[in-house]
């Protein structure tokens, strides 16, 4: 027996390594490509994390990459010999080869993989080596310990997270800040106005696909502060890529100046609450709010304050999924600074000034804390408007004694109190959105029926434990 295992041991070492993806954390089996986003989305978005998924139409490989807040997906070849690659790729006898190579050479990737997006469900999730061999009797067992949990930001969302334009490495490399007239088709529907013109509902034709787009379109009278003020507004925008942020498509100069967004259909968050409030649920509620934390949570780590959040400025794809826009009074921080000072009041919006900003003229993302707090307070009372009639001076006053809003009708005690710490006086003593995001992302679970995915990870080990 031992010699005939001896001759049988290079196809038994190919077999073994044939299914050793199947025991690697970054292998999440048969999931949709939406639930791949999900997951790559959920915790810190490093370039190059990456997990391997079934693909569901073709019963091959898939590879899901993470660069620049960005998913891209790519399919694993599997040729007639049963080798596997990237496409025009050095083929290998095992997708887990594969994957070890391409975290030291990109071989077609947008960039080299590097981190796991560890699957939740997976028994060997923070121990990707074989442990020790241990003797119990007549059995071997591997000893396996489960792991300690790892904290998890999964994104609350029924619906699937909505892929970036620019999901396609290709696509990527077209994207520039002034797009061609051509490559827009504009419809007379009217989104909506103001000051500077006009939203328009339009077209985006991309090399391989179009995309329903907003239009923002400058009117042609306006003076040239406006038009500063929007080019401003674009080059911040253009930076930003996150599934809670409206994305920049670019600018257009052509009959006017206009400014491309992605498109969101339901509109600004208080008017649709205001319109829906006996549809949508508190928990509906808490759930949108927590994206919006979680759009703020990515603007904190890039060091941009937002300066104008409020429920008019947060827009609506549908029931499950909003965006923050307008960036027009959005400032990127330097590394080392704390806050912005403004040189000059303008037209602010005071009820959802931080008495830093308005005392001061100074603005950081813990002023966005105390923004998002009167946002909060807006989507809880189902589009109210803060403070009802007091004028500007007399909110001022109203802060300084001490008072605060009262509780929205029928919104939870949690989130008051939460919203309670967004407008503590001192900026220093507020939470940040770091700390938001995880409170009020744990009450959504809390009072949720989703359950995050990692609760049963133990279960699952246990069940998946050798013998």
């Amino acid at each position: 027996m031992e010699q005939a295992i001896i001759s049988q041991a290079p196809q038994l070492e190919k077999l073994i390594a044939t299914t050793a993806h199947e025991k690697m954390p970054w292998y999440h089996s048969k999931i949709a490509r939406q639930e791949g986003e999900r997951r790559l989305y959920s915790g810190a978005q490093p370039d190059g994390k990456f997990l391997v998924r079934d693909r569901e139409e073709s019963g091959t490989f898939a590879l899901s990459v993470m660069y620049g807040k960005t998913t891209y997906h790519y399919q694993i070849l599997h040729d007639k010999s049963g080798k596997y690659s990237m496409p025009e790729g050095t083929k290998f006898d095992t997708v887990w080869q594969l994957v070890e190579y391409l975290k030291m050479k990109p071989d077609g990737l947008v960039t080299i993989l590097r981190e796991p997006c560890v699957n939740p469900n997976c028994a060997m999730a923070a121990t990707p080596t074989v442990p020790p061999v241990r003797r119990i009797g007549f059995l071997q067992t591997n000893g396996y310990t489960p792991p300690p949990k790892a904290p998890d930001r999964t994104l609350p969302m029924d619906t699937s997270v909505y892929e970036s334009p620019y999901s396609d490495p290709e696509a990527l490399k077209e994207k520039k800040l002034f797009i061609k007239r051509e490559q827009l088709m504009i419809d007379e529907v009217e989104l909506g106005s103001g000051n500077f013109g006009s939203v328009k509902k339009g077209v985006y034709k991309m090399r391989k696909k179009q995309i329903d787009v907003a239009i923002k379109v400058l009117k042609s009278e306006n003076e040239k502060s406006v038009k500063d003020e929007m080019m401003k507004e674009a080059e911040i925008m253009h930076q930003l890529d996150n599934p809670y942020i409206v994305r920049m498509i670019g600018i257009c100069q052509a009959e006017s100046l206009m400014l491309v967004m992605e498109m969101a259909a339901s509109g600004p968050l208080n008017k649709f609450l205001s319109s829906r409030k006996d549809q949508i649920s508190v928990e509906n509620v808490t759930e949108l709010m927590h994206q919006v934390s979680l759009g703020m949570l990515y603007l904190e780590e890039n060091n941009f304050v937002h300066r104008d959040l409020a429920a008019r400025n947060v827009l609506v794809v549908n029931q499950h999924y909003a965006k923050i826009s307008d960036f027009g009074l959005s400032k990127a921080l330097g590394a080392d600074d704390n806050y912005y000072k403004a040189r000059t009041a303008g037209k602010w919006p005071l009820k959802w000034y931080a008495p830093e900003c308005i005392n001061f003229h100074k603005f950081s993302s813990k002023s966005d804390v105390w923004s998002y707090g009167i946002t909060m307070w807006e989507a809880f009372s189902y589009g109210g408007k803060p403070y009802k009639k007091m004028k500007g001076p007399e909110v001022i006053n109203f802060i300084v004694a001490e008072k605060r809003m009262d509780c929205p009708t029928g919104c939870p005690d949690v989130i008051y109190t939460l919203m309670m710490d967004c407008w503590i006086y001192k900026h220093v003593e507020r939470p940040d959105f770091a700390k938001v995001e995880e409170r009020i992302r744990t009450y959504y679970y809390s009072v949720s029926k989703k359950t995050p995915p990692e609760e049963n990870a133990e279960e699952a080990a246990a069940a998946a434990l050798p013998i």
